[in-house]
C-alpha cells in the first residue's frame, strides 16, 4: 500500500466504524472493514476478558468461531499476550505452531496483532489465508495502523459499555434493574408469541429483612443482600436472568422453563437460604418468599406476568407465617 491508500483506507475505517458506540458493532464492522481492505480468507478479532479469549467478531472461516475454545495458554495468542509483538507467519504448517491450529484448518498465512488498551495486550486482530506467503510487510504495517486506531475506538466503545451497564444494572446487587426487567420481559414475550415458546418468572423477597437491617444498620443489610444475592446466582443456569425488583424483592426470569420447573428451581433457592441461614445470623431467621408465574398460562402481559407471581409470593408468605 502506498502512503496515499494508507490514508484513504484509514478514513474508511473511521467512516464505517467510529460513528458506532457498541463494541459488537465496532469489533463486527471493523472485521468487515479489514476484509474490504486486504486481501484475505478469515478475519477475527479476539479479546481478552478475565484471563479468557473471547471472539469478539469474526468472518471468513470454515467454521463459526464462537463454538471454538481459544486458551490464553495457546501457543500463538501467549505469544503476542506475553511479548505485546506482532505475530506473523508465512507458512504455519511449517512453523513451530502448528500443532496449535484447529482440526481441519486450513490456514496456511497468518498475521496476528495486539490490540493495546493503556499499555496492555487487550485483544488480537487475525488474519488469515490458505494460501502460503500471502500478505506483504505493508500489509502487517496497515494491520498495525488499524490496532492503534482501534485502540482509541475501542476505550470509546468501553467507556459507553459502562455508562450502558450503570443504566440498566443495580450497583450494589450487580442484578439487573426493574427498567430493564420490563425491557426483557416484553422482548421475550413478542419471541414467544413469535415462535411459540414458554418462559417462567419467579419473584423473591427476603423474609425478615426489615428487621435485620433495623438491628445492624443499612451497611450490614446491603452487605447481606450481596451475600444472598451472589449465592443465588450461583444456583441458577447461564440462560437465567436475574433482576432487582426494589429493595428486597428480585425477579428470576427462566427462558423455555415450564411453570413446574419453576416451582422445582423456587423451591432449591427456598432451601439453599434456609439452610445457609446459621451464617447469617441466630436470632433473625432470613429465608425466601417465593411466588412463580409462566406464560402464556397465566398472563400475557410483563404487567399482568409481575401482578401474578407476587400474588403467589405473598400468598406464600402468609401461609409460611401461618404454619402451614
Amino acid at each position: 500500500m502506498e502512503q496515499n491508500d494508507i490514508t484513504n483506507a484509514l478514513l474508511f475505517l473511521h467512516r464505517n466504524v467510529a460513528r458506532y458506540l457498541k463494541k459488537e458493532q465496532v469489533f463486527k464492522r471493523v472485521v468487515l472493514t479489514i476484509r474490504q481492505l486486504v486481501r484475505c480468507d478469515g478475519c477475527a478479532i479476539l479479546m481478552v476478558e478475565n484471563g479468557n479469549i473471547v471472539v469478539a467478531a469474526q468472518q471468513g472461516f470454515y467454521k463459526n468461531l464462537q463454538d471454538a475454545k481459544f486458551k490464553i495458554s495457546d501457543g500463538p495468542i501467549k505469544y503476542i499476550v506475553s511479548t505485546g509483538r506482532n505475530l506473523y507467519i508465512s507458512d504455519v504448517t511449517k512453523s513451530r505452531f502448528k500443532s496449535c491450529m484447529p482440526e481441519g484448518c486450513r490456514m496456511k498465512s497468518i498475521i496476528c496483532v495486539p490490540i493495546k488498551i493503556d499499555g496492555n495486550v487487550s485483544g488480537v486482530i487475525h488474519l488469515n489465508s490458505k494460501r502460503t506467503a500471502a500478505f506483504k510487510k505493508q500489509d502487517v504495517d496497515f494491520i498495525k495502523l488499524i490496532s492503534s486506531e482501534l485502540s482509541s475506538i475501542i476505550e470509546r466503545s468501553l467507556l459507553y459499555s459502562e455508562v450502558e451497564q450503570l443504566s440498566i444494572k443495580d450497583h450494589l446487587t450487580g442484578y439487573f434493574n426493574k427498567r430493564n426487567l420490563y425491557y426483557d420481559l416484553n422482548k421475550k414475550i413478542e419471541e414467544c408469541k413469535r415462535y411459540k415458546k414458554i418462559f417462567s418468572i419467579i419473584m423473591i423477597d427476603i423474609d425478615n429483612f426489615k428487621k435485620y437491617n433495623d438491628r445492624f444498620g443499612h451497611s450490614a443489610g446491603d452487605a447481606l443482600l450481596k451475600f444472598i444475592c451472589r449465592h443465588l446466582r450461583k444456583m441458577l443456569r447461564k440462560a437465567d436472568i436475574t433482576y432487582r425488583y426494589g429493595g428486597d424483592e428480585f425477579v428470576v426470569l427462566l427462558p423455555e422453563t415450564k411453570k413446574e420447573g419453576a416451582r422445582v428451581c423456587a423451591g432449591r433457592l427456598e432451601e439453599y437460604v434456609r439452610n445457609m441461614n446459621k451464617k447469617i445470623d441466630k436470632d433473625i431467621r432470613i429465608t425466601l418468599s417465593t411466588g412463580v408465574a409462566g406464560y402464556p398460562e397465566d398472563a400475557s402481559t410483563a404487567v399482568s406476568l409481575i401482578k401474578f407471581a407476587d400474588r403467589q409470593m405473598y400468598k406464600n408468605k402468609f401461609l409460611k407465617k401461618a404454619g402451614r
